[in-house]
């Protein structure tokens, strides 16, 4: 379904003020309009007569429920009250553990109508969700309750279509990506490395290679933000060409303006790749443990054993990473921007099918995408208590007096969660263009022509399943540079074709071209 009504909510009001001027012109019309008047009225009188209806509502957090959530829950429903007789039960889950949980509460007799999910394996399994008809079809429900997520998302509402039905709305933040290697700005400094002069693979082992002489103690790089990063993920298919996961990498588009499916593992590319992780890894510029290591890019680098890594970057990554990093920090781009399905819609948000309210819990949501008081209320908590607002007019804001991020009771830092990031305040310290950088970075993004598609790999389950487990072996040793790929890579291709994966490159590359037909896509 194309979304039809990005800007139809203008359209509508302007239909509305016309016809009821129309209306207004004919003098026997006047006691028809005292009537419907009359009866609105007593019809909104029976509904705030009514017990307000209560949702309930899942999402993670990464780390420890805040002291005041029932304090900023309890805020949140008498707003909800007033706004559409609604109050809302709120249950944060640890990202650790939020997948399980929220497995469980699908599965069994537990209450619950609104959920986050989105395609980020290690947090959720949206397409699995929508196969086992775990979630209420949002088709209709969107036109009649959720004007404002379709304003906010634009067509980027149909990137979570299932076969034609959404089950899901992606939240409104970073839409696209690109890569970038993060690092620390004192030791550019300290030995006078111009950032904006790094452009290919050779000027960075210049640098590498000048802090590995240098600073004793000290690794260039990591491949990627976690321990499970390697080269494929963070430079294969973003720096080296303009290419499309397709979600898992199993069956790629090396060009995303191109509907074509490959096996990256037995390209020229990927060769490439695993041998300049080797060459790296042989030269001592990426971490020596990688494969063992259990802390974060940011974790060593706090920590002062690191000097940078390669990850996803968008608007403002520099002062946020500055502030996981504990000193500021330089983003050295390496790639065009890029959209896709898994970056749109790693983080959205459901319906339980279970759910007994699904009209109230899609107006909880729209509420998410357009009311700036309610997504405020769950972003930062209560005005006075939790923020102050220093800027009105620019919508800036910071601790109260006394308060810090470490005393705050309702400081969890998941903004890009909740809805539309770009009705949230802005922290003092943040540029004050923030949200219009974000948006103009959104929209500046090389979109996949895959764009919505999602594979359902049902048809060929075992190979799957067989090839997910081969990828388990090898790859994270081939792509951080362990192992030597002139002797590794062709036994990890010729295990993949043993289990299938040609099978499985084929049957995507049909379902991608039904997807094109039945979208008209070129």
């Amino acid at each position: 379904m194309k979304i039809f009504f990005k800007r139809m909510g203008t359209v509508l009001l302007l239909f509305t003020l016309l016809f009821n001027l129309a209306a207004c012109g004919g003098g026997n019309e006047t006691g028809k309009k005292d009537e419907d008047i009359n009866a609105k009225t007593q019809g909104e009188d029976t509904e705030s007569a009514e017990e307000p209806v209560d949702l309930t509502m899942a999402f993670l957090v990464f780390g420890s429920v805040p002291n005041d959530m029932q304090k900023v829950n309890d805020a949140i429903n008498e707003y909800l009250k007033e706004k559409i007789n609604c109050t809302l039960t709120m249950i944060p889950i640890n990202a650790s553990n939020y997948s399980q949980q929220l497995d469980l509460m699908l599965t069994s007799d537990e209450k619950l109508d609104l959920f986050a999910d989105g395609t980020i394996l290690a947090f959720f399994n949206y397409t699995s969700h929508a196969s086992k008809g775990q979630l209420y079809p949002m088709n209709d429900l969107l036109p009649e309750h959720g004007q404002g997520i379709g304003e906010a998302l634009g067509d980027y509402i149909d990137a979570a279509s299932v076969n034609g039905t959404i089950y899901g709305v992606a939240t409104n933040r970073d839409l696209a990506a690109r890569t970038s290697f993060i690092c620390k700005t004192s030791l550019l400094e300290k030995y006078s490395i111009d950032s904006a002069r790094i452009k290919t693979y050779a000027d960075l082992e210049n640098v590498f290679q000048t802090i590995k002489d240098n600073e004793p103690g000290i690794t260039p790089a990591m491949i990627g933000q976690t321990a499970s990063g390697t080269i494929f993920d963070s430079l294969g298919l973003s720096v080296d060409t303009h290419g499309d996961q397709l979600s898992d990498m199993i069956g790629v588009l090396m060009d995303n303006q191109k509907l074509e499916v490959t096996n990256y593992y037995e390209t020229e590319l990927c060769k490439e790749a695993a041998q300049r992780a080797y060459d790296w890894y042989q030269k001592g510029y990426i971490l020596k443990d990688a494969t063992t290591n259990q802390s974060s890019a940011e974790e060593l680098m706090k920590a002062g054993i690191l000097f940078g890594f390669f990850g996803n970057s968008k608007p403002g990554i520099e002062k946020q990473e500055s502030a996981s990093v504990g000193e500021d920090v330089t983003e050295i781009v390496l790639s065009d921007i890029l959209s896709d399905t898994q970056k749109v819609t790693g983080f959205m948000w459901a319906i339980a099918a279970t759910s007994k309210h699904p009209d109230k819990a899609m107006q909880v949501l729209n509420l998410m995408y357009s009311d700036p008081v309610f997504v405020n209320l769950l972003d930062h908590g209560i005005e006075g208590i939790h923020y102050q607002v220093v800027d009105a007019e620019k919508g800036i804001i910071n601790y109260p007096g006394g308060v810090d991020a470490s005393t705050s009771g309702y400081d969890m830092g998941v903004d890009f969660e909740f809805g539309n990031q770009m009705l949230s305040y802005i922290w003092e310290g943040d540029s004050p263009t923030l949200w219009k950088d974000l948006s103009d970075f959104n929209q500046s993004a090389i979109v996949s022509k895959a764009m919505g598609f999602q594979f359902d790999s049902s048809n060929v389950k075992t190979e799957y399943a067989a090839v997910s487990s081969v990828i388990e072996k090898y790859k994270q040793f081939i792509g951080q540079g362990t192992v030597d790929p002139n002797t590794v890579l062709p036994e990890f291709i010729e295990m993949l074709k043993k289990a299938g994966i040609d099978t499985i490159v084929k049957e995507k590359q049909t379902q991608l071209d039904e997807f094109a037909k039945e979208n008209n896509i070129q």
